[in-house]
């Protein structure tokens, strides 16, 4: 089994902790700015609910990845427990989104589910590569949390400004 060093971690766990509470500050904003608008969309709270769930799986991973002295495999045990909650709030918000029929036709809200899910299979994997000793985990943590960010700041748009549309 390889060693994994997650000491050459700790200022990219730093940078996204701190990016991430940022992100999710703008987000809960711009929920409570719209609330009256994201109500009433069928599908529109449980999307903003998985888009803070996932933004909150960078927060805590990050977190995590700066424990002091914390085994690889711990490491990654709590990254797939942070993806996997996160992910039932993302098939939640696509089972609402496929139910509802306000919102886009079903072609356009297929990426947008496939985008919301699939963001999270880069810490999920990464989890369990971690557990399994093997520390390229890391870099498809990293990975995960760059798709996570950009999914994520598309929908805090989505938020704030689409939704007024």
């Amino acid at each position: 089994m390889t060693s994994v060093d997650l000491e050459g971690w700790h200022d990219f766990a730093a940078a996204t902790v701190g990016a991430a509470g940022a992100l999710a500050g703008l987000i809960i904003v711009a929920v409570s700015v719209n609330v009256k608008q994201i109500i009433a969309g069928s599908a529109l709270p449980a999307r903003a609910g998985a888009t803070i769930a996932s933004i909150a799986v960078i927060l805590v991973s990050s977190m995590a990845m700066l424990i002091p002295s914390q085994s690889a495999e711990v490491l990654g045990i709590e990254l797939v427990a942070f993806a996997a909650a996160a992910l039932a709030f993302q098939v939640d918000a696509a089972v609402r989104m496929l139910r509802s029929h306000d919102g886009p036709r079903l072609a356009l809200k297929i990426p947008t589910i496939v985008l919301g899910i699939g963001q999270l299979s880069g810490v999920l994997v990464g989890g369990i590569l971690l557990i399994a000793g093997n520390p390229d985990g890391l870099f498809h943590v990293a990975a995960g949390f760059i798709v996570i960010f950009i999914v994520s700041i598309v929908n805090a748009w989505v938020l704030m400004v689409e939704i007024l549309r």
